[in-house]
């Protein structure tokens, strides 16, 4: 598995990535209605305007052998959102059929060492409260930071929360996750 710098030509791979595992993951959690309201065309463009924008944020993409996308993270410097973590893991998505393999590990282990090479020291991430995600955090030995109201910014009233989890110091989250480690 290779990990790399996501490039404009990864928008349409990551974006059904991120829509299906949006479907998936939070079918239980979230109202179909607002779920069908993420399209892959949309989200692609949501990518393509991302790169445009050319912002500091870190997107790394899973690249398998045949060169098939099997996740992406993002992170991103903390601008003050949860002190005094100096990073956040943004978004991590892995296509249903490479999950439990690794490639979250790989991934979060990549963001954690960029972000740590931009200076970060620690690093959170926020995750809807009744996400089952939440265990791959713990067992990463991410802490219970808060959780708040979860704000979707779409016409949908939504009820759900979301919590935050965080590592004061990046090397134990890096250490955590590293390739053969078994967290299953």
């Amino acid at each position: 598995m290779l990990i790399r710098s996501a490039v404009l030509q990864d928008s349409p791979a990551i974006a059904r990535i991120q829509v299906d595992s949006y479907r998936v993951a939070y079918a239980p959690i979230l109202p179909a209605e607002y779920l069908e309201h993420f399209t892959i065309p949309e989200q692609e463009q949501d990518w393509q305007d991302w790169f445009a924008a050319n912002t500091h944020e870190i997107l790394l993409v899973a690249e398998d052998s045949a060169g098939k996308l099997s996740g992406y993270a993002l992170g991103k410097r903390n601008l003050d959102d949860v002190p005094p973590y100096e990073g956040e893991l943004v978004a991590l998505h892995v296509r249903r059929n490479t999950q439990r393999q690794g490639v979250g590990q790989l991934l979060i282990s990549a963001i954690a060492l960029a972000l740590q090479a931009q200076g970060c020291n620690s690093l959170f991430l926020w995750v809807l409260d009744a996400n089952p995600a939440r265990l791959f955090y713990e067992k990463l030995g991410g802490c219970y930071i808060t959780s708040k109201p979860w704000d979707n910014n779409r016409e949908f009233s939504v009820n759900v929360s979301e919590v935050a989890y965080g590592w004061l110091d990046i090397l134990e989250l890096i250490r955590n996750s590293q390739p053969g480690r078994s967290i299953t």
